[in-house]
């Protein structure tokens, strides 16, 4: 392993059978000079950044934020990484790292930021929701600060986007926002608030979250032929409410929804 240069006193890129990673620990980089041996044993944390643009921009980011900030919120990296299932984009190690200093500022400051959708994150990612209930408490204990749900929903998004490999809550939010406004469409159709406890309901949220995914992302459901659909059941009404979220979604979004999305929307209301 090699030093390719230095960051800060406590950060170093170095190289590792050419693979470029980033190396942190207290004083490691008072001294060291590029193309020089490192010793790994010397470093606290080693973590890839996939890209040369992630590693410009957390280079740009480590010489603005203190060590233990950054030390800090890799340890909550690792455990967002230990509770969801999802792999997360390396990505978060800069999103997170930058917003959870400059909210511990923005507390310090008394500077609050409202966060948005957030009953739609709790609704559609319990989960992620839960975990970083978890992180903001941990950021709380160890600075004393009293950040509260707006907090949770911003970390729930940074959670969110390092699942789906976004840099930026655009994709994030508009999932949200589709698989909101869809359950808005069926509550109106059938008269009735869906029951949330149910696992039809969870069923179908995830369901709605993937179609609403592959619609945004342009990914091919995987063709099936489906054939105990017949015209009984295309006059149903879980199929003309089908029909129309289909219909409200091309309107509304622009996205070309299949025959085949439809069908199996369908299917998961019949089962609510």
């Amino acid at each position: 392993m090699r030093v390719i240069k230095k960051i800060n006193h406590n950060v170093v890129l170095v190289d590792d059978n050419s693979v470029e990673k980033i190396a942190m620990g207290k004083g490691i980089g008072f001294s060291v000079t590029p193309g020089e041996r490192f010793d790994v044993a010397t470093a606290d944390k080693l973590f890839v950044l996939d890209t040369q643009e992630k590693v410009r921009m957390f280079t740009e980011m480590a010489k603005q934020i203190p060590l233990a900030y950054i030390e800090f919120s890799e340890e909550m990296i690792q455990f967002i990484a230990r509770e969801i299932a999802s792999p997360l984009d390396s990505n978060i190690y800069i999103s997170l790292t930058d917003h959870i200093y400059f909210a511990i500022q923005r507390q310090k400051e008394d500077s609050q930021v409202t966060a948005i959708m957030l009953p739609e994150m709790k609704l559609l990612y319990p989960e992620e929701y839960r975990v970083a209930a978890e992180v903001v408490e941990k950021i709380n204990t160890r600075y004393l600060t009293e950040l509260g749900d707006n907090e949770i929903g911003f970390i729930t998004m940074h959670i969110i986007n390092a699942e789906l490999g976004e840099r930026n809550s655009l994709n994030s939010l508009k999932i949200i926002e589709i698989s909101t406004a869809i359950i808005h469409i069926i509550e109106e159709q059938y008269n009735k608030i869906l029951d949330k406890e149910s696992l039809s309901y969870n069923r179908m949220l995830i369901h709605l979250k993937f179609l609403v995914k592959r619609l945004i992302y342009q990914e091919e459901m995987p063709e099936e032929e489906i054939t105990f659909i017949n015209q009984t059941f295309k006059k149903s009404k879980q199929y003309r409410t089908a029909e129309l979220i289909t219909k409200f979604i091309k309107q509304t979004y622009q996205l070309d929804v299949k025959d085949n999305e439809t069908i199996y929307l369908a299917i998961h209301l019949a089962r609510i």
